[in-house]
């Protein structure tokens, strides 16, 4: 592994999206067990799309990277992102995109809002639902990044710099 442009093994990459996922997720919970109703959707979002779009990043899968990839290519890695099922990989973090995603958790998103409205144990369950909702999203968007990148061995290398944590921009 010489050169910024050497592709990071695949046990380093994973370890790092992990880490990211991890604690993301635990300041995720954290917003979400403060007592008031809807503040943390706002938040969590914003550290959501930072948080896929870093994992996507990581893996070479961002828009901006794929638009440099010839289109041949970039129509198979969009094949294979719609196969596994990801309204994730190579778009842009909208709301809109990002509400799709939420929807695969359903109902699981009322009860964590409407846990807020019991006191102390309705927000430690708030906090607990959220976290976890954050880590299955975000563990999910890195599988199928994962796979994607298996699937088309002839993605370009991702960047060692890829590997730096770069914290997300302040909600």
């Amino acid at each position: 592994m010489t050169g910024p442009l050497a592709s990071p093994d695949k046990a380093a990459l994973a370890r790092h999206c992990r880490r990211l996922v991890w604690r993301q997720a635990l300041k995720a919970a954290g917003v979400s067990a403060l007592p008031i109703v809807g503040v943390d959707l706002l938040v969590n979002t914003r550290l959501l799309a930072a948080t896929i779009d870093e994992i996507s990043a990581a893996h070479g899968l961002t828009p901006a990277q794929l638009a440099q990839l010839p289109p041949a290519l970039r129509t198979r890695v969009d094949d294979r992102a719609l196969e596994l099922g990801s309204y994730l990989i190579g778009r842009v973090m909208t709301q809109s995109v990002l509400l799709m995603a939420l929807r695969t958790l359903g109902w699981r998103l009322g009860a964590q809002q409407a846990a807020k409205l019991a006191p102390i144990a309705g927000q430690v369950a708030s906090a607990a639902l959220s976290g976890w909702m954050f880590k299955r999203l975000c563990e999910r968007h890195l599988a199928q990044c994962q796979d994607v990148r298996a699937a088309l061995p002839e993605l370009p290398p991702v960047p060692m710099l890829a590997l730096q944590y770069v914290a997300p921009a302040p909600a």
